[in-house]
């Protein structure tokens, strides 16, 4: 419920978005779709929704290629034609993702102007730091040191899935996930001085991220975003003395280059634990729904768990005949899980399609027509919604692309035995080109190697009735693009039949074992 100075707040936003929506449309703007509750219609569905409103909206008006809607202060393009979408990709001079950025470091982070003109790009008067940054980091994790965060990774994964299998129990699924996507992403990041590893710290971290919605405005955040705004300074507080004890430089490739360029860059520690802090949006936003999506919908397909369980053991686990305290040891090779498993990793992407309720966005930088017939006007927002691309039918055909299919990504043999190519334009998981996620790589070893142990070892069946019905979402953690979940979902967990006693399991990430190959828009 609001409070009354939230509603003073929420008036006045309304009284300057009306004003400013007397501005109207140039007429050369691509067609406006109005709300049914005039003026703050899509900013209160924005609220209800979070990053699903664009999906909802653009299923709605799927018959315009691209329309506007008045988001007060700004305009958003929603794009719902794949052929637009690349139009909007061979604009990338002034349709950019980097402002995106700039802002996620400013309401997000809560990073000063101080250090907001050092990241800012050249073209908007800053010096170019956030950029620079990016492309650094983009270098540690493929090769070698990416090699080395997946060790980590899996070292840390392998405990927490014994615990489960020693003990069985009723669980929080989602809960779980959280906890263990933490502790293995944040460790193979920060490592021995990792500030995550306090749980007060990570509870921290998650409250922050599960409640930044409010934190957009920049309005009074200390006030209007109360819980966000406190988590996140508990997690700025842990973050900065991880720097200033110098816990990087015991930490990976990727977290010491980030310091050595913004640091070299003329940024404060002060400034740099703030850009870390939102760092850890794009380690864990994500990651943490995808495992819980992948898992459920696996489990809640039997027959294709039961494939993807023969395919896993048969080609991506061996025995070694050395004797452990526990008896025998079976290892899970990831580059197997890349390699020789490959209804998985198509089944992996296929719920990514379809959980997904990503945007890929790019602000107008300048006033731009797109595909020679839409004008966009500077400070616009385009916004192209994944499942709305990734629903189309001119992608994957009418019979197929709203259904699930786990063997969409498959190399499909012809008639002729030649191998067809596979079909990547309604994919966009990942990102489109230009700004591809650079930790694809890292994200989906960790994911599937969760998947991988627990689907082998353990039977997950729901507390409630035993039937697989979908939580609800959390709208308010828009920092996501996987429907993160609301609440709790609790399962109950048992040792599988075939698991046996006197077995030791491991997760092995050989050299060169990172680099998969998937899809991207």
């Amino acid at each position: 419920m609001l409070e009354p100075f939230h509603l003073l707040i929420l008036g006045a936003i309304t009284a300057i978005g009306y004003i400013l929506s007397q501005r109207g449309l140039d007429p050369r703007e691509p067609p406006e779709v109005h709300s049914k509750i005039p003026i703050i219609g899509h900013i209160l569905g924005l609220m209800r929704h979070g990053m699903g409103y664009f999906s909802r909206i653009a299923a709605e008006n799927s018959s315009h290629p691209i329309f506007t809607i008045n988001l007060l202060t700004n305009k958003q393009y929603i794009v719902t034609s794949p052929s637009l979408m690349q139009a909007v990709q061979r604009n990338k001079r002034t349709l950019k993702f980097a402002p995106l950025v700039n802002f996620t470091a400013e309401r997000f982070a809560g990073i000063p102007e101080s250090g907001m003109s050092l990241l800012r790009d050249r073209e908007a008067g800053g010096a170019g730091l956030s950029a620079g940054t990016v492309h650094a980091m983009e270098k540690t994790l493929i090769g070698p040191s990416l090699d080395r965060m997946n060790e980590e990774m899996a070292r840390m994964l392998s405990p927490l899935v014994d615990e489960l299998v020693a003990s069985p129990q009723t669980v929080d699924l989602y809960a779980w996930c959280t906890r263990a996507i933490t502790a293995a992403s944040t460790n193979a990041s920060y490592g021995p001085k990792n500030p995550y590893k306090d749980s007060a710290i990570a509870d921290a971290f998650w409250t922050f991220e599960t409640n930044i919605a409010p934190l957009i405005t920049g309005v009074f955040p200390s006030i209007m975003a109360r819980k966000a705004y406190r988590a996140r300074e508990t997690t700025f507080a842990a973050v900065l003395t991880y720097f200033q004890t110098k816990g990087h430089e015991q930490g990976s490739e990727l977290t010491k280059t980030r310091y050595r360029v913004m640091h070299a860059g003329g940024l404060s520690d002060t400034d740099i634990a703030r850009a870390e802090v939102s760092m850890g949006l794009g380690l864990l936003s994500n990651t943490v729904p995808a495992a819980f999506w992948v898992l459920f919908d696996l489990y809640s397909r039997p027959s294709l768990l039961c494939e993807i369980r023969r395919e896993v053991m048969k080609h991506a686990v061996r025995v070694e005949n050395t004797q452990t305290p526990m008896g025998r040891k079976r290892i899970i090779d990831i580059s197997a899980l890349r390699d020789s498993c490959p209804l998985l990793v198509s089944a992996y992407q296929e719920i990514l399609r379809t959980r997904s309720v990503s945007a890929v966005t790019r602000v107008v930088t300048e006033d731009t027509v797109l595909d020679n017939r839409y004008f966009l006007k500077k400070s616009g927002v385009v916004s192209i919604p994944a499942s709305a691309i990734g629903a189309t039918e001119s992608v994957w055909g009418p019979e197929s692309a709203s259904e699930f299919n786990p063997r969409r990504y498959m190399r499909q043999t012809t008639p002729h035995g030649s191998t067809s190519p596979r079909r990547t334009g309604g994919f966009m998981s990942f990102g489109v080109s230009p700004t591809i996620c650079p930790g694809r790589h890292f994200a989906s070893s960790e994911i599937l190697a969760l998947v991988a142990m627990v689907i082998l070892r353990i039977d997950l069946t729901p507390v409630d009735d035993g039937a697989w019905k979908a939580p609800e979402k959390n709208s308010m953690a828009i920092a996501s693009g996987m429907c993160p979940v609301k609440g709790e979902f609790w399962v109950k967990v048992a040792r599988r039949e075939s698991e046996g006693e006197g077995v030791e399991w491991a997760v092995e990430a050989r050299e060169g074992s990172g680099m998969f190959n998937l899809m991207v828009g």
